[in-house]
């Protein structure tokens, strides 16, 4: 059987303002090209279609349409990533379901998905999506609340269990596949990619998994094989370089061939406009531009001038037209420093009394107590400080002016001298 192999589309994902759609559809018509030229039995997709759980609607439109395209050249299955809603994908999955014969599936829970007649033996695939920690021990096997071990040994028992029951849906002679939206020991995640659930805390084992004939992995951006090399399988990798971490890797889909043995190759897709980064003075900076060399890029640049360049951006446009400006920034070499006048002896910093008055009188909202009186019960609350007794604030005094009055209109209701 032919296998074709997609992940990461990331599909409504920006670049700073930049809207990313104009490379994502040439990416796909690269990927779309690709799967009618080689006929491929089965196509999996590994997870995070979609760049956040609730896509804009032109990239909810966008991902339906490529991925009935996908289908109608072969049976498509689809993992939910971390970046997708699972609740969004289980109602595409139900519009999918409404077509006869079913050629197109998206999966949002751990299961083994059969497919007994897409090749000459039959295939099974053991599904794992993304699964947050919170849920691992509900897949681990036995007892859920008793489960003790950590994300790395949960997804080691759910693997197990899946591939065991993919090998008994498809004896004595069938192909079984692993699919998969995680982070394996080994695997090595692009620059881009600093979230936690790329971290060593949900690292998990690439151990068992040389049962499977083939490992479809999506999660880490960057292609690259399995670590390890003792289960045969690739991360395909994001569809584009989604940001500028990414700019040199190679976009690519992957094509498995199963039969006595596995082959397993590699086509780059066109990746949309590329990222270019850049560093130097404004002349250099042009020279770059000339001829169109900047035009159809998203651009990183950092210019370094004598002075400042006010009129850098005007510059830049009229140089390469046709560039998509990420961000411009101008380095200056010769800015003055600013000398810093220190008031009163040197180093000496302002008291709390003046910081105070600075503050209620800048600052504050709302003050609305005269700043003298103000000023003094802080004065007092200070000299208290680190003292037993508390500061009086006026207190005492208004205490025995109470005290007097009280005492006046007892004596007078008791007819005493008052």
């Amino acid at each position: 059987m032919k296998l074709l192999h997609t992940s990461d589309w990331h599909l409504g994902a920006k670049l700073g303002r930049h809207d990313r759609t104009p490379d994502h559809v040439e990416a796909l018509r690269g990927l779309l090209d690709l799967a009618e030229r080689v006929r491929p039995d089965l196509i999996l997709h590994t997870g995070d279609l979609f760049d956040q759980s609730r896509p804009p609607y032109e990239a909810l439109e966008l991902g339906v349409q490529a991925l009935n395209r996908l289908a109608a050249v072969a049976p498509t299955l689809v993992l939910s990533g971390n970046h997708d809603s699972p609740v969004l994908l289980r109602v595409i999955d139900s519009l999918a379901g409404a077509a006869s014969p079913r050629r197109l599936r998206l999966v949002t829970e751990p299961r083994v998905v059969p497919y007994p007649d897409v090749a000459q033996e039959p295939v099974a695939v053991a599904c794992v999506p993304f699964v947050q920690p919170s849920a691992v021990a509900d897949y681990s096997g036995g007892d859920a609340p008793r489960f003790e071990g950590d994300y790395a040994d949960g997804i080691r028992t759910l693997n197990d269990s899946l591939l065991e029951e993919a090998h008994r849906s498809v004896r004595p002679h069938g192909v079984v596949l692993y699919a998969a939206h995680l982070h394996v020991h080994g695997a090595q995640p692009g620059r881009s990619e600093r979230r936690i659930t790329v971290g060593d805390d949900y690292a998990t084992p690439v151990e068992g998994l040389h049962r499977a004939h083939y490992c479809a992995f999506g999660h880490i951006h960057d292609p690259q094989l399995l670590p390890g090399g003792t289960a045969q399988g690739r991360y395909a990798g994001s569809l584009i370089a989604l940001d500028f971490g990414e700019r040199r890797q190679a976009k690519q889909a992957v094509v498995a061939s199963i039969g006595d043995g596995v082959q397993v190759e590699t086509h780059e897709l066109p990746g949309g406009r590329p990222l270019v980064e850049f560093r130097g003075t404004p002349a250099e900076l042009e020279a770059r531009a000339r001829d169109g060399g900047l035009d159809g890029c998203i651009l990183k640049a950092r210019v370094v001038s004598d002075d400042p360049l006010p009129d850098l951006a005007d510059r830049l446009a009229d140089w390469a037209p046709d560039c998509a400006v990420f961000e411009l920034i101008n380095t200056v070499e010769n800015r003055p420093v600013k000398a810093v006048e220190g008031g009163g002896e040197e180093g000496a910093e302002p008291g709390l009394e003046e910081l105070f008055e600075e503050w209620r009188t800048g600052a504050a909202r709302g003050a609305k107590a005269p700043q003298g009186a103000v000023a003094d019960l802080f004065r007092q609350a200070l000299g208290s400080a680190g003292q037993d007794a508390r500061p009086d604030f006026g207190l005492t005094a208004l205490g025995l002016q109470a005290e007097e009055t009280l005492g006046a209109l007892a004596r007078r209701r008791s007819g005493g001298p008052g």
